[in-house]
């Protein structure tokens, strides 16, 4: 595919409807402390002139102890979410928010010390997306540079809505949360390329298990479940590979895998955090 091909993004109405509920989301979906422990270490060594970019504005990353006096630029092409979240509660004081495309960044090429990200290959197509933002990332990074990325995978062995369903009559699914990333893993090409989030919800609607049941017990909430409502009528699709189809994309590029580290969170083994160096 040419380099020239314009980028496939999520629908507007995706990030509209999904902000308001984005403080009652967490673990697998959200990066635990775990996780941005990986990226601080990621950026261990970046000197105070350093420049950083972060891939959306996810409020755990933009926090992290940066050096003092890091140049931090975070890439968002949604309005509603810079809306929403500039400026954060805590980050880096000279911190900007860019409203950009994270395959055609505004930056020269070899200036930047780190890029961060959570989740940002999920909205892209597979493998034509992941190689777009892949050759981008690779682009703007110094010699040496690293990338710091959670991946949302699904597993190598897929499991079907009935597995799902039956686990959570058992009360083997811990959150709401860890519920629509497996709904989304197994729901992988059910009507296409990807996973559509209309498709979540209606999977979630025909188990028996439903959320008036489920609510206040487990201590889910209304506002957590109300996070697999919002899917509903969503055309936007999520692209998870498999963790060797991901190395398999990364391998293509001028970047080498440094780390591949987990959580402790359930499901932390579908979402882990890679570091990627560009190769001098």
């Amino acid at each position: 595919m040419s380099s020239s091909t314009p980028p496939v993004l999520a629908p507007r109405d995706h990030f509209a409807r999904i902000v308001p509920q984005w403080s009652h989301f967490g673990p697998p979906l959200r990066p635990s402390a775990d996780d941005t422990a990986v990226m601080q270490q990621a950026a261990a060594g970046l000197g105070d002139a350093a420049h950083v970019v972060v891939l959306g504005l996810t409020p755990e990353i933009i926090a992290c102890n940066w050096p003092a006096d890091i140049r931090l630029s975070a890439v968002d092409h949604s309005p509603s979410m810079i809306k929403a979240l500039w400026p954060p509660a805590k980050g880096p004081a000279n911190a900007q928010a860019i409203l950009g495309d994270w395959c055609a960044m505004p930056f020269a090429s070899g200036t930047i010390d780190l890029v961060a990200g959570d989740g940002c290959y999920v909205l892209q197509t597979f493998p034509e997306g992941f190689e777009r933002l892949t050759r981008e990332v690779c682009r703007v990074l110094r010699p040496r540079g690293r990338f710091a990325i959670r991946v949302f995978l699904r597993p190598d062995r897929s499991e079907t809505i009935a597995d799902i369903a039956g686990a959570l009559a058992l009360g083997k699914v811990g959150s709401v949360h860890a519920l629509k990333l497996r709904l989304l893993g197994a729901l992988h090409r059910a009507s296409g390329a990807g996973s559509c989030l209309d498709d979540v919800w209606r999977a979630w609607q025909s188990m028996p298990t439903l959320p008036a049941t489920l609510l206040g017990i487990r201590g889910w909430t209304a506002e957590e479940i109300g996070g697999i409502e919002s899917y509903r009528g969503m055309s936007a699709r999520y692209y998870l590979p498999t963790l060797a189809e991901f190395r398999q994309c990364i391998q293509l590029s001028s970047l080498r895998e440094e780390a591949c580290a987990q959580g402790r969170h359930e499901l932390a083994d579908r979402c882990p955090t890679l570091v990627l160096a560009r190769r001098g």
